[in-house]
């Protein structure tokens, strides 16, 4: 019960924050694109998803993997800091060399906002201390340490909007976002008690240690790359301007991603507990965490597809098709959060390399979607391709696989056969708390 409350509570806060944030964003994101226009806004756009490909494989899937090691019993949590992100820094360091390489040999339209994004590799690694207070507890106050350095950035768009800023400007408030949210965490590390032994790192106990996440590492990439494969494919079969028109659909509904990632984030330390008790209290943790990803799924999708329509109004006339795309992806965010909690079961029972096929096959029934789809339908045949492709990875091939099949379908559908008892429950106990 307590746990239950303790997760209720930072949920309640998160989305609280979050809600504050959506509203901020949406009214910030509409004047953005209204002063872009389509093409600048695809621009920002198609920079944005090439470098959070680079930022994915410069975190070498250590976030889950790293939760874990804190959480062993005598582990030495300042030394497993100072190997993950010391690794994590070479990794995304040498990222950031090639990109500028590729950018001196390719000189591609927008180099100054791909540098621009490209920066916060050299301080992503940095956000391994937010597995340290994942471990602590401390989920909260990284929550508002985004939302603070969320408002300093917000004020930067509008402030660049009234003053006529030049498009890289709103790279740089983008990734001052990230930079002043790292350096509150930091603060609060450190405030706690945290540190981080720099001597502690070893290439044989980095590369151990990425020998053991290098399926999350895999899954991760091929995951970052199927969210942003259509942006960067629209830009190359039909221009910026229809990049744009997408990516205004998909700014939106990326809105509502951080809620299967916070609960995702709040069900691991239980699930951890758990798997150590008997299999039936760790199944009933697991078919529960899927009914509330579910439940959560379907609300933020009524909610996407009632804002739908209004999209034009919001963004402008030249983005009125953003509507139907929006309207597709409503209904593929259910297959992504069941997939995010999918993940999480994985990660508990250390099989994550059962994710990596799954991807795979979605990445390239994406890409081959596409080709077909982009060309004849624009934004809306690729977010048709986007909800095929979740589906396929999220759902269907869970039923597929045989180890997914045999460990963890059964248990999904239980809980998809029992939401309407779980929802009803749920609804009683909050009503009477």
């Amino acid at each position: 019960m307590a746990a239950g409350s303790h997760i209720l509570k930072t949920f309640s806060l998160a989305t609280t924050l979050r809600v504050v944030r959506l509203a901020l964003s949406f009214a910030l994101t509409c004047a953005l694109a209204r002063y872009l226009g389509g093409s600048g806004f695809g621009q920002i756009a198609v920079a944005m998803a090439a470098v959070s490909v680079l930022s994915s494989i410069g975190e070498l899937g250590f976030a889950r993997y790293t939760v874990r090691e804190l959480m062993k019993k005598g582990a030495d949590q300042s030394a497993v800091l100072g190997i993950t992100i010391t690794a994590r820094f070479i990794v995304s360091a040498s990222l950031f060399a090639g990109l500028i390489a590729w950018i001196g040999w390719r000189k591609p339209e927008g180099t100054l906002l791909l540098v621009v994004y490209g920066l916060q590799l050299l301080t992503n690694p940095a956000t391994e201390i937010l597995s340290w207070l994942e471990a602590h507890g401390r989920v909260s106050q990284s929550v508002i340490a985004q939302f603070t350095g969320f408002i300093v950035s917000a004020a930067c768009i509008a402030a660049g909007i009234w003053y006529r800023a030049p498009l890289w400007f709103f790279a740089l408030t983008y990734a001052l976002e990230g930079w002043i949210f790292i350096s509150l965490c930091a603060f609060v590390f450190h405030l706690c008690g945290g540190s981080v032994k720099w001597r502690a790192f070893q290439f044989s106990r980095a590369f151990a240690l990425v020998t053991r996440s290098w399926p999350e590492l895999a899954s991760q990439a091929a995951l970052i790359l199927l969210f942003r494969l259509d942006t960067m494919m629209i830009e190359w079969l039909r221009g910026a301007e229809e990049a744009g028109i997408y990516g205004a659909a998909v700014r939106v509904s990326e809105m509502a991603y951080f809620m299967p990632g916070i609960l995702a984030t709040l069900f691991l330390p239980r699930l951890l507990q758990d798997r150590q008790h008997r299999t039936p209290r760790f199944e009933k943790t697991v078919v529960d965490y899927f009914s509330a990803s579910a439940v959560l799924a379907c609300s933020v999708a009524a909610g996407l597809l009632l804002l739908s329509p209004w999209m034009s109004l919001a963004f402008g006339e030249g983005f009125a098709r953003s509507s139907e795309m929006l309207r597709v992806h409503a209904w593929a965010f259910i297959p992504y959060a069941i997939g995010i909690a999918r993940t999480q079961v994985l990660t508990v029972e250390d099989k994550l390399a059962a994710n990596l096929p799954s991807v795979v096959v979605a990445v390239a029934v994406n890409a081959s979607l596409n080709m077909l789809w982009i060309p004849a339908h624009g934004g809306v045949g690729a977010a048709w391709a986007t909800l095929v492709s979740y589906t396929l990875a999220w759902v269907v091939w869970t039923y597929l696989s045989p180890w997914l099949r045999l460990n963890v379908s059964g248990l999904m559908t239980r809980a998809f056969l029992g939401l309407p008892r779980f929802t009803w429950l749920r609804m009683r106990s909050l009503l009477h708390s």
